[in-house]
């Protein structure tokens, strides 16, 4: 894993990027930004939150850490059942969802509980039209679980290279 510092001008693109696929955002002040590289991905820390996960197809989710706190996106609640499944990181399927705000395929979603705490974020396989009480099938792709390999954790918290 590798830590480095970006400049302000490479952050507000990412934004802007992040926004083009229907994540917002609620940062007053950008104090820091930088990029952590994984094998598979990279995530954004804004003022040392992880914000971001931006995959080299370019599709970017909101990460589970900063959720709420710095990016905001469409989101599914999911009945008691479902919760420890897509914790666990399995996909979210339409007989498990209690309600949902409106997302087209392809968006990013935040899966979050009936208390709604965030257990997931992935990207939505079918348009939020086709939810109904008696629907079948997977409606999110779950991308990103507690704890999984983008957890950013206080060790990497650490470590800064500079550019």
């Amino acid at each position: 894993m590798k830590r480095i510092q970006i400049r302000r001008k490479e952050a507000a693109r990412l934004i802007e990027d992040a926004k083009n696929q229907k994540i917002s955002f609620k940062l007053d002040k950008l104090e820091s930004a930088e990029i952590v590289e994984l094998e598979d991905a990279k995530i954004l820390l804004l003022n040392r939150i992880p914000a971001l996960i931006i995959f080299p197809d370019g599709r970017i989710i909101p990460h589970l850490q900063g959720l709420g706190r710095i990016t905001v996106c469409p989101i599914v609640v999911v009945d008691k059942g479902a919760v420890e499944y897509v914790a666990k990181g399995a996909d979210v399927m339409i007989p498990g969802v209690v309600k949902h705000s409106s997302f087209s395929k392809g968006d990013p979603v935040a899966v979050v509980s009936e208390d709604y705490v965030a257990i997931a974020v992935g990207v939505a396989l079918q348009d939020s039209l086709t939810i109904s009480p008696d629907g079948k099938g997977k409606i999110v792709k779950n991308l990103h679980k507690p704890d999984d390999k983008f957890f950013v954790g206080p060790s990497s918290l650490t470590q800064s290279n500079s550019v």
